[in-house]
């Protein structure tokens, strides 16, 4: 009887053995079929955002860039007039153009050197950029201001000649 119970433990063991090899194969395969189509899953999304892509560049290559805001913001607006300038632009274009002396060209031909008051432009709530002129030569300057208590101060940031 032991013997015959040696054989029937080691068919038993045989057969688990079996079992367990057939299911390690079976979720092996199913792993490999899963794993094959996230492949192919991966490849058709790579293949639609390629396709995308492409589509997109069809209606943004003729597309004219975005020119940069310049000027004062609404809330540069408010900060100025809190610091005392109604009108921020137009005030700091006049007092700009009332300064000549500000220019660091000296002018030619007896000219005198002033701003071109419609090319005084208001970059932001620190910069302005204006042209300048005596008639005969003609420039841009970079001006920084600061504002305090209604009192605009320039400070020139640089400048050429045209």
């Amino acid at each position: 009887m032991s013997e015959e119970n040696g054989r029937h433990s080691r068919t038993a063991e045989r057969l688990v053995w079996a079992g367990f090899m057939v299911f390690l194969v079976v979720v092996m395969f199913i792993y490999m079929l899963r794993g094959a189509g996230l492949e192919q899953d991966l490849a058709a999304a790579n293949e639609e955002n390629l396709r995308l892509q492409m589509h997109l560049a069809r209606y943004t290559d003729r597309e004219v860039q975005v020119p940069a805001q310049v000027g004062l913001t609404n809330a540069d607006v408010r900060r100025l007039h809190r610091l005392g300038l109604s009108n921020p632009a137009q005030r700091l274009a006049e007092d700009l153009a009332g300064q000549p002396e500000l220019i660091p060209h000296e002018p030619v031909l007896g000219g005198q050197m002033y701003f071109v008051p419609e090319a005084i432009h208001v970059l932001n709530d620190r910069w302005v950029l204006a042209v300048f002129e005596d008639g005969h030569i003609r420039g841009q300057a970079l001006f920084e201001y600061e504002v305090a208590y209604g009192n605009i101060t320039w400070q020139l940031v640089d400048s050429y000649l045209d």
